[in-house]
């Protein structure tokens, strides 16, 4: 099933990590009996009903919930155990993949896979034209006005002045514009887990090495990774036998381990143990 993009992630609200943790401890530990609903949640956090509904489709988005029911996900369970305060430089990198990397979530994709990767460093002013342009004849003039606006904001903010800041994916240059900065930090078992879920996304356990440079939504795309870097990165995987690196005349190639998928380098991960290896 195909997700329609949505214009809004966040409907004018701001990225909130505690009140994400708040609803995630209630929906984890809801009794076997209780049916979790927008008014349950409601009831048990004291959080206006508009608020339970816009704080959960930006959760959606981070990739920590269910896309259909409010249930967290598989990644939102590894965060709730393990990563309850989001302090973990892994957990905030999926984040940024589940945010930046899929096409449902518009604007913020269209800020990684373009904006940020072919366009020069702009103002606020400038993207706002720029995804307005972009978006013309698609949505409502309102919508672009106003709805837009607000979306663009909640995405610097989350990045210049919220959490995701750590990340330093995006900054000011000396004329105040917004550019990205090159992300050197990869944590390699979650980098190895994105491109395994990417790979599973495109149904594949072969990747061309170009193709995650060029393909939109890949890992190495929207954390902006050159080919120099990322070849340094997949090395390092290769000879931890997590994946193959293979090189062929001019065509070099990861081969994806079939026993492995996204939740074993996350379960390695966050309890520091081997891909594969029992708890």
């Amino acid at each position: 099933m195909t997700t329609k993009p949505k214009l809004q992630v966040a409907n004018g609200h701001y990225l909130d990590f505690d009140q994400t943790a708040r609803l995630m401890h209630t929906v984890a530990t809801a009794g076997s009996g209780d049916r979790i609903t927008m008014a349950y949640l409601e009831e048990k956090t004291g959080l206006p009903l508009r608020q339970v509904r816009n704080r959960i489709s930006i959760a959606r988005a981070l990739g920590l919930f269910q896309e259909q029911s409010p249930v967290l996900s598989r990644f939102g369970e590894f965060v709730f155990q393990h990563d309850p305060f989001f302090e973990n430089r892994g957990t905030l990198e999926c984040i940024h993949y589940f945010g930046a990397g899929h096409a449902k979530n518009l604007v913020w994709f269209e800020m990684f896979d373009t904006l940020l990767t072919n366009r020069q460093p702009m103002d606020y002013p400038g993207w706002l034209a720029f995804f307005r342009r972009k978006l013309a004849g698609r949505y409502s003039e309102k919508s672009l006005r106003d709805h837009l606006s607000m979306e663009v904001r909640f995405l610097i903010e989350a990045y210049t002045e919220n959490r995701l800041n750590r990340l330093e994916l995006l900054d000011y240059d000396e004329k105040k514009r917004l550019c990205r900065r090159r992300y050197l930090q990869m944590t390699p078992l979650v980098f190895c887990g994105l491109l395994y879920h990417f790979a599973g996304r495109q149904r594949n356990t072969l990747i061309q090495v170009q193709d995650l440079l060029q393909q939109p939504g890949s890992p190495a795309r929207i954390f902006f990774l050159g080919e120099e870097l990322l070849n340094r990165v997949v090395e390092v995987l290769h000879d931890r036998g997590y994946l193959r690196y293979e090189g062929t005349h001019d065509l070099n190639q990861l081969r994806l381990r079939e026993d492995l998928s996204l939740d074993d380098f996350l379960r390695a991960h966050y309890l520091g143990k081997e891909p594969g290896e029992e708890p």
